[in-house]
C-alpha cells in the first residue's frame, strides 16, 4: 500500500487529504496489477481505461463524499446558529452587537445594520481566518468554558454571561488574536474595504425590503472589530506579546491598518 503522508493533526484540512488519498490510492493499485500483468509497464490507453472502471466504482467515492458532507454541514451549522447559544460566534459578535439594529445604532433607517449581516460576516471570518484556526480556537473556548463553570450558568442571562466570559483572560487572549489575523488581511486597506462591502452584499439574505452595506456601515464595523487589536497596540508590554505570537513585520502591517481606519472615522465624524 502507498503511503498517505498525511498531516499530523487531525483537521479540515486533513481529512479531506486522507479522504481523497483514498481514491488515489484504490487507482495507483489498479495500475500496479495492470503493469504487473504486462511485464511492469503501463500504456497511456490502459491508465484511461482504468479512469473510466473507477466511474463506475461509486463506493470508492463514499468515503471522501462523505466527509466533504459533513464538513459542508458543519458549515452550514455556523452560518445559521443562534449566535446566542454559540460562544464563540457569541463572543466574536459582541464585538459589533452595539452596531445591529435594536441596540444603540437604534434602527436601520438611522444607521444600523441588520442581523442578517451575521450570516455573510461568518463567512467573511472563514475565508480571512481559515476553518482549521476557527475550529482549534473554537474547542479552546469550549475547554475554558468547562473549567470556569459553575451551578450559577443555568440561571445567568446569557447576553450577560457572554459579556462575562470575554472578560476571561485566556478567551480574551484567544479572541485578540483571530481579530488580529483578521485585521492583517487588510493590509492592502482600500482594496480590501471595497472586497468586504462587495462580498457582504453579495451574501445578504434577500428580505421583504433591501438593505445594501455601505462604506460607512464598512468603516464603522471594522473599527468596533479591531477595536481592542487598537488597544493591545497601545500598551507595549501588550504589544510585545503580540510581537511574540505573530512576528515585527505583521504587527507593523497591524498598526497601519489601524491608522487607516482611524483615519476613516475621523473622516466620518468630521
Amino acid at each position: 500500500m502507498i503511503a498517505a503522508n498525511k498531516p499530523p493533526r487531525d483537521s479540515f484540512k486533513q481529512r479531506h487529504h486522507v479522504a481523497a488519498f483514498t481514491v488515489l490510492e484504490n487507482f495507483a493499485q489498479g495500475l500496479i496489477h495492470i503493469a504487473r500483468e504486462y511485464g511492469g509497464a503501463v500504456s497511456e490507453e490502459q491508465i484511461l481505461k482504468a479512469m473510466n472502471a473507477l466511474r463506475d466504482k461509486e463506493e470508492l467515492f463514499d468515503a471522501s463524499w462523505g466527509v466533504l458532507e459533513a464538513d459542508l454541514e458543519t458549515i452550514k451549522a455556523r452560518e445559521h446558529a443562534v449566535v446566542r447559544h454559540d460562544p464563540f460566534g457569541r463572543l466574536l459578535v459582541s464585538r459589533f452587537d452595539h452596531l445591529l439594529e435594536g441596540n444603540e445604532a437604534g434602527d436601520i433607517e438611522h444607521g444600523a445594520m441588520p442581523r442578517a449581516i451575521l450570516q455573510p460576516f461568518f463567512k467573511v471570518i472563514r475565508m480571512m481566518v481559515g476553518m482549521d484556526m476557527l475550529q482549534e480556537i473554537d474547542r479552546e473556548i469550549h475547554e475554558i468554558i468547562d473549567a470556569h463553570a459553575d451551578d450559577d450558568d443555568e440561571l445567568r442571562d446569557p447576553a450577560e454571561y457572554w459579556d462575562h466570559l470575554a472578560k476571561e483572560p485566556a478567551v480574551k487572549s484567544r479572541i485578540n488574536l483571530v481579530f488580529a489575523r483578521m485585521a492583517l488581511h487588510f493590509s492592502n486597506y482600500e482594496h480590501r474595504k471595497k472586497w468586504l462591502i462587495q462580498l457582504v452584499n453579495d451574501n445578504m439574505t434577500v428580505g421583504d425590503e433591501p438593505w445594501e452595506f455601505t462604506e460607512t456601515h464598512c468603516i464603522r464595523l471594522l473599527d468596533a472589530l479591531f477595536r481592542d487589536v487598537r488597544k493591545t497596540l497601545a500598551v507595549p508590554e501588550h504589544s510585545a506579546e503580540l510581537v511574540a505570537k505573530m512576528g515585527s513585520e505583521d504587527v507593523t502591517a497591524l498598526r497601519d491598518v489601524i491608522k487607516c481606519i482611524d483615519a476613516d472615522m475621523a473622516k466620518l465624524s468630521a
